[in-house]
């Protein structure tokens, strides 16, 4: 199967052209500085496009026990027309010829801007964030302003400051920040660069109030706003044109698996939107990293459900350039926690509304460890600290059902996998072992919850798997008693936490999960 592959379009040498003239021309580019106007003894003009200034308002905070501070407001900037944004030709300007935006904001700091040397800047997903939940171990609220956000007291289980580790986002997304127009969306992928330019201290010192400057960063997503660090790194939004190095230290795709948005260069002459295009086909990671001077740290994740709805198998068959690592999760791309079922059966009409149980198993202490392990490295840059990312770790895959549209997302074109699965717990084989899918309490059937589509942003039914619990007799013959059941777990969390996967501080909260979750099943 070809490498080359063509976004947005179905395969085929015309669209295999576009794409690959597309790619090119935004790598030569370097987000802008290669196309510049020239200035003096022919070199290209700097892009002036920075954030010019900020309005804040800043709040003491516990978090983990100690003092920190939550700083929510919005940063004023200004966009350079020669920035690679599809559309920004046709947007009112001002007496500079540069084009204003404002978007809201959030940074939760230690007070003493000391505490913390790294920054996880999270991209958001539809206005709301989905790393910081699952990190800090509580369910957001609804609002979409960073300002109206409701956290729980102490920020929930307190893991940032464990960490040492700041977080903040920024809105980027149309009718979400209202700098962002629907004519020209990539003007969000700006947004987040110069942002993380300003948390970096490479930027412009802008009007108000100062922000921490940080050592290092990591860009994060989840589902939608993976695809959104797939799109800023492939478009080439992570260079910084002043310095030719990258923004942003790590990216962290949770579900990225290649899929990017229709909201710059790689829609094409399709319509732009913040999600991804029915027919597009993901990215390889050799199309997504091509600027070698600034290209971060790219990790990738994809979950089981992934590969029947987000054709993740496209990246797990990928060639992993150095500076790539690829993890395959055996649970469900959304959990269940944060989506009753009056909104999965109900509103969204999963499962044609029918209610079933849902796949239980959760990756957040999984993705705690991860990111922790990343900010380390990060942290550690030349000193031989990527050794702290355990090997990649993919499923072992199979051909794709063929005619199955109810639980699979099939691409006109390319022939894609699912993985292989155990012949009685029908449990994936290969990936990152969780204890979950290794010693299990039920079937993930179906795979994933029809439709398994992607032709709106409302289409994510795929997102969740079904559940068959084992029955009573099964449990017992399989593990005879709730202590059977926990010794073969605590012995599979012992692997994991061995091969690097789990760190040991999540032992005995996994292990009080499990016997919670036996109990309720026997």
């Amino acid at each position: 199967m070809s490498l080359l592959r063509s976004p947005g379009l179905r395969r085929g040498p015309v669209a295999m052209t576009v794409v690959a003239t597309t790619l090119a021309a935004l790598s030569l580019s370097a987000a802008g500085s290669a196309l510049a106007t020239p200035g003096g003894h022919g070199h290209p003009a700097p892009l002036a496009s920075s954030i010019t200034a900020v309005t804040a308002t800043s709040t003491p905070i516990t978090v983990g026990g100690a003092s920190w501070t939550r700083t929510t407001g919005s940063v004023s900037g200004v966009v350079d027309p020669r920035e690679q944004v599809a559309g920004i030709a046709g947007l009112a300007r001002d007496a500079r010829g540069l084009v204003p935006y404002s978007s809201e904001f959030e940074l939760i700091a230690p007070a003493d801007p000391r505490g913390s040397d790294v920054v996880l800047v999270e991209a958001e997903n539809r206005g709301r964030p989905a790393v910081l939940p699952s990190l800090q171990g509580f369910l957001t609220s609804g609002d979409t302003s960073p300002a109206d956000a409701v956290y729980p007291p102490g920020l929930g289980n307190g893991w940032l400051a464990g960490q040492d580790l700041s977080y903040a986002r920024v809105q980027w997304e149309t009718g979400i920040s209202p700098g962002v127009p629907a004519a020209a969306q990539g003007i969000g992928e700006v947004v987040v660069r110069d942002f993380g330019r300003l948390l970096r201290g490479t930027a412009p010192r802008p009007s108000g109030p100062a922000l921490p400057a940080y050592r290092a960063s990591v860009l994060a997503g989840i589902s939608q706003s993976a695809w959104f660090v797939d799109t800023l790194v492939a478009e080439g939004f992570n260079v910084d044109d002043r310095t030719g190095r990258g923004v942003f230290d790590a990216a962290i795709a949770i579900s990225g698996a290649g899929n990017w948005l229709a909201i710059n260069q790689l829609a094409g002459g399709a319509p732009q939107r913040p999600y991804v295009l029915e027919d597009g086909v993901p990215l390889t990671y050799d199309q997504v990293l091509t600027r070698r001077k600034s290209d971060p740290l790219f990790v990738d994740v994809a979950t089981y459900t992934d590969y029947h709805r987000l054709r993740a198998s496209v990246t797990a068959e990928a060639d992993r350039p150095r500076g790539v690592v690829r993890y395959d999760w055996p649970a469900p791309h959304a959990g269940i926690v944060a989506y009753p079922d009056s909104v999965v059966f109900g509103q969204l009409r999963c499962n044609d509304g029918v209610a079933v149980a849902r796949n239980p198993i959760s990756y957040n202490p999984y993705l705690r460890t991860l990111v922790a392990d990343v900010v380390q490295v990060v942290r550690h840059p030349g000193q031989g600290d990527r050794r702290l990312l355990p090997p990649s770790a993919t499923f072992a895959l199979q051909p794709a059902p063929a005619g199955d549209p109810a639980s699979f997302n099939d691409l006109p074109g390319v022939a894609l996998q699912v993985p292989r699965t155990d012949p009685v717990t029908l449990q994936p084989f290969g990936g990152v072992r969780f204890p979950d899918a290794v010693v299990p309490l039920g079937r993930p059937v179906p795979v994933a919850l029809a439709p398994v589509g992607t032709s709106s942003i409302t289409d994510v039914c795929g997102n969740w798997g079904g559940w068959q619990p084992f029955t009573a007799a099964e449990l017992a013959e399989r593990y005879g008693s709730v202590d059977g059941y926990l010794a073969r777990y605590a012995a599979a969390v012992d692997a994991q936490v061995r091969d690097g996967y789990l760190d040991a501080s999540e032992e005995p909260g996994v292990l009080a999960a499990a016997r919670v979750a036996y109990l309720a099943a026997g």
